[in-house]
């Protein structure tokens, strides 16, 4: 007799979850922490209703989110795979941005303020058929939405890379630029300290976010 484990084929595992991918087509996303699921699932279904492109959310128990599974790469794959369409693949991480811009944020959102996806970078975007698809939205909450965008900047600008696919950084760094607004350099602080606050990073990362702090405040 197999478990449900067994079952189910891993895809993924995160720092307090994993998926799965169901024999029926779906996905599971399974906390590991205990962490309650629920609200996640509440923000994709509000998120889906206006027009964000995210999962489809099918059920939510107390640790399993049962989701569609979205077929497609990794904005994160697409970029190793094909170098060349990094500038392309930064316009798209802004246009998703904007979209966040003209979406309301819930009333059962903590904090104040807009919407915020807070872990919105290459890792967290599905290439689907249809178009990019949001995922993880463990983060989200309220607040400043230059504070996000500038997040998704400090990720991919010091994003530990192999030396081949350091060009192919920059042009993904200048093709997300180019869609958002650069008034978000003066955001950059505080999503440092977002990013260094939520795990130990080694040193290599935590001086290359304080460089690229200083670089916005030049």
């Amino acid at each position: 007799m197999t478990t449900r484990d067994e079952a189910h084929r891993l895809l993924a595992s995160g720092r307090e979850a994993d998926v799965y991918l169901r024999p029926d087509g779906l996905l599971i996303k399974r906390s590991r922490t205990g962490r309650d699921l629920e609200p996640e699932a509440r923000l994709m279904r509000y998120l889906s209703a206006r027009g964000i492109p995210v999962p489809r959310v099918h059920d939510v128990g107390a640790t399993d989110l049962v989701m569609e599974y979205v077929p497609g790469p990794r904005m994160s794959q697409e970029l190793d795979a094909k170098p060349w369409r990094a500038g392309a693949l930064g316009r798209e991480l802004a246009d998703l941005h904007r979209r966040l811009d003209e979406v309301q944020a819930p009333d059962f959102l903590p904090g104040e303020g807009r919407l915020l996806h807070l872990d919105l970078h290459p890792g967290n975007v599905v290439l689907g058929p249809e178009g990019p698809v949001v995922v993880d939205w463990a983060s989200a909450r309220k607040g400043d939405r230059k504070v996000d965008v500038a997040l998704s900047w400090l990720v991919i600008a010091v994003a530990p890379l192999r030396p081949f696919m350091r060009l192919a950084r920059s042009r993904l760094v200048r093709g997300f630029l180019a869609g958002v607004d650069r008034e978000v350099r003066g955001a950059m602080p505080a999503a440092a300290e977002i990013r260094l606050a939520r795990h130990t990073r080694d040193p290599i990362e935590v001086s290359a976010v304080r460089r690229l702090v200083e670089s916005c405040s030049d």
